[in-house]
Parts: structure tokens; sequence; C-alpha cells
């Protein structure tokens, strides 16, 4: 899971609700099945400025990847392998500009005690 950080900082609901759904990002961090980073407002101009996107694999060869993209009217489903590649290519791409899961936590406390 990569998150920007300006989506750490936008504060919605007050700090309260700020501080809850921070603690709930450290949480999820927490488990062995997910991977937080965090991409930093000082990474500049980068793929995933384009939006956001999830992909889904699957590990049986019946069911192909997906690459979902919500819009304000509907979700897009894309599943050709020229698709999943390209966004595999973007996701790769913000992975390697993004904070390490480490330093990523460490500027979720950090954020967190702004609020």
């Amino acid at each position: 899971m990569i998150e920007g950080e300006a989506a750490l900082r936008v504060e919605v609901g007050g700090a309260a609700v700020m501080t809850r759904q921070l603690d709930k990002l450290v949480e999820m961090a927490e488990h062995p099945c997910v991977e937080l980073q965090v991409l930093p407002d000082r990474a500049g101009a980068h793929a995933g400025l384009m939006g956001s996107f999830v992909m889904f694999s699957f590990p049986s060869e019946e069911h192909s990847d997906v690459v979902c993209v919500e819009h304000r009217t509907g979700t897009l489903y894309m599943e050709t392998s020229a698709e999943i590649d390209e966004y595999t290519l973007i996701f790769d791409s913000l992975r390697s500009i993004a904070l390490s899961p480490a330093d990523s936590l460490d500027m979720i406390a950090r954020v967190r005690q702004e609020f």
C-alpha cells in the first residue's frame, strides 16, 4: 500500500478523527500481509499524480489480475495484459521513490503529533 503524504495531512473531520485514522494506518501496517509506504511530497512529480488505483492479483491462473480505477461516476476495471503491465510499472516506480516501511511509520508518527 502506498499513500501520499498529502493524504496524511489533509484534515478531514477534525484532529480527533485524523488521529484515529493515522492510528488505524499504523495498526494496518503491523499486519504481516501489509506493507505500507508513504510517498513524500518531496518526491515531486511522479506517475501516481494521474490518480489512485488498486491492483488485484490472484494466485490462480483461472482469474486474471485486475486494475481498478475509481472516478466520479463509477469504477473502471482493466484486465488486459498491456494495462496490467502499465500499472505494474507505475506501482514499481512509486515503490522505488516512496519511503521505506519503517521511515513511513516514523512519518505517520510525526504527522500524528501535529494533530
